[in-house]
């Protein structure tokens, strides 16, 4: 709950200074993040095979996250993450994920950064010999 409420404090902040549409929307959204975990519900992180484009799921009565919800995610690219992430299929590596998503490397970076992609490969490279 705390890192919610010192984003909607710096938001706040931010929108005294100067009012903007982004801000403003983002603002509503903190706030009503700031309600829900005040009233003890709970989310679940982004996730490659369950999270939806842009739906807010319920799983074992906690709240899982879209990936439009990933700063930076827009529209299509959740669209896109959405179907290759459902469709079922393994992903050997990073590289293989992204190739089947199109999507950009900064979005790769940033499910990277929030662990959705831990445990996956950078590439599809095998190593025989091992270098010591």
């Amino acid at each position: 709950k705390g890192v919610a409420t010192k984003m909607l404090r710096d938001v706040s902040r931010r929108l005294k200074i100067e009012k903007n549409a982004k801000d403003e929307e983002l603002r509503t959204s903190l706030q009503c993040v700031c309600e829900m975990l005040s009233r003890g519900y709970e989310f679940l992180p982004i996730e490659i095979g369950k999270s939806r484009a842009k739906v807010f799921r319920i799983e074992d009565k906690k709240i899982r996250l879209p990936f439009i919800s990933l700063k930076g995610v827009g529209e299509s690219a959740a669209l896109q993450l959405e179907k290759v992430s459902l469709e079922g299929q393994e992903f050997m590596s990073v590289e293989d994920f992204k190739n089947a998503s199109g999507v950009g490397d900064s979005i790769i970076e940033k499910l990277k950064e929030i662990g959705a992609l831990a445990g996956m490969p950078e590439t599809n490279q095998v190593t025989l010999f091992g270098m010591d």
